[in-house]
């Protein structure tokens, strides 16, 4: 497993673990805390397609469904911060439709970068990082799917997050525990007469 795609799959876990904690310690109000991270996350998100995953290639067709992939991201991950907090008198009306639009853009985008990375992959470029972000894109945006704000208890909640963490921690003890292959080169001597003298 390469340094990249360690350090990728580590932030992923991370995100994995506070997302569990939150769904453990305060499930009532761990969906509003979801749609912000989320928000910040489809920003960050955005601005790298932005900046460089549209630049790694040279294909105009991967550089224009990045740029729109950036782009959409942004507006989502605005959206979803600024909405709740302009519309404070509906906020539980704003943070449940925001809620299913991320599910959403989570699913598109996933399946925008699925394509994406099938385009990298024929120029040869190293793909798995993007791999584990689409499947952790999936995971969350079907998760949303099945979380509405008021109606899941919060029993069932806990018990997601508790799940999520397990198997973040357990990824991560696999992470830490594989270790680059190391070969040894054999030593060849640089006079071939050494060789006929032994």
């Amino acid at each position: 497993m390469d340094l990249s795609y360690k350090k990728s799959n580590l932030v992923y876990c991370i995100i994995a673990i506070i997302l569990g904690l939150l769904l453990l310690i305060v499930p009532k109000y761990c969906i509003y805390t979801l749609v912000i991270l989320l928000g910040f996350f489809s920003i960050g998100n955005g601005v790298y397609n932005m900046i460089r995953t549209r630049h790694l290639i040279s294909d105009p067709d991967f550089y224009v469904l990045m740029t729109i992939r950036g782009l959409f991201s942004i507006v989502i991950g605005i959206l979803a911060i600024l909405l709740p907090a302009i519309f404070a008198k509906t906020a539980v009306v704003i943070w449940t439709v925001m809620v299913y639009i991320l599910a959403v853009y989570l699913i598109v985008t996933a399946g925008m970068e699925l394509y994406g990375t099938t385009q990298m992959k024929k120029f040869g470029l190293e793909t798995k990082p993007y791999i584990t972000e689409i499947l952790f894109e999936l995971f969350v945006g079907i998760l949303l799917f099945f979380i509405p704000p008021k109606t899941f208890g919060e029993v069932i909640l806990r018990i997601i997050g508790l799940a999520i963490i397990l198997v973040a921690v357990a990824f991560i003890i696999v992470i830490a525990k594989d270790k680059p292959l190391v070969v040894y080169a054999e030593e060849v001597p640089n006079d071939p007469d050494d060789v006929s003298e032994n």
